[in-house]
């Protein structure tokens, strides 16, 4: 999946940050993106409690990657190699459409980094061929998000409702779906 993006990584972004593969090394840093409270609301994932449940995502990245359907990437500080965010592709129903979700650590909120890493993955998506559209939904307080997919040139198509797991409870949330061609 994705091969153009897996044969250019990592790919530069700017003269501070890049994009690569997420690794087991990363994981205090992941445990400091998950785990707060902030970022928590807006993504459909437990909120990490301890270092455990960071090493049990590791995992799951790594099943799903095996797996062929999903790919994650690191978004990271060139000289100090932290990573600071992570984008998700994943490929469901529709084989033409790959579906982004992404989190980025809150010390570097308002930087534009999911933008610019976002931008320059979809610059390699259209040179692949395999896929016409993008996909991203955002529950409807992230203001944040609906801007950053805005500015990317997703358009808002509909809103829905989602089950998820929150506190071990199935509750009901709200969605906007956005849609980009590529």
């Amino acid at each position: 999946m994705l091969s153009m993006i897996h044969n250019q990584l990592p790919i530069k972004m700017s003269d501070e940050f890049l994009i690569r593969y997420i690794k087991n090394d990363d994981k205090e840093d992941l445990f400091q993106i998950y785990s707060n409270e902030k970022i928590a609301k807006y993504v459909t994932r437990k909120t990490h409690t301890s270092i455990k449940d960071t090493d049990e995502f590791i995992e799951v990245i790594n099943q799903r990657i095996k797996e062929g359907n999903n790919l994650y990437l690191g978004i990271c500080e060139i000289h100090s190699e932290k990573l600071v965010g992570v984008i998700r592709f994943l490929k469901k129903e529709d084989p033409s459409t790959l579906t982004i979700g992404y989190a980025l650590n809150e010390d570097y909120w308002g930087r534009g980094l999911i933008s610019i890493a976002m931008n320059k993955l979809i610059e390699l998506l259209k040179l692949d061929g395999n896929y016409s559209r993008l996909r991203a939904t955002v529950k409807p307080e992230n203001i944040n998000s609906q801007r950053c997919v805005e500015k990317l040139g997703f358009k808002l198509t509909e809103k829905f409702m989602k089950n998820e797991i929150i506190d071990n409870k199935e509750v009901k949330t709200e969605r906007l779906l956005y849609f980009k061609n590529l």
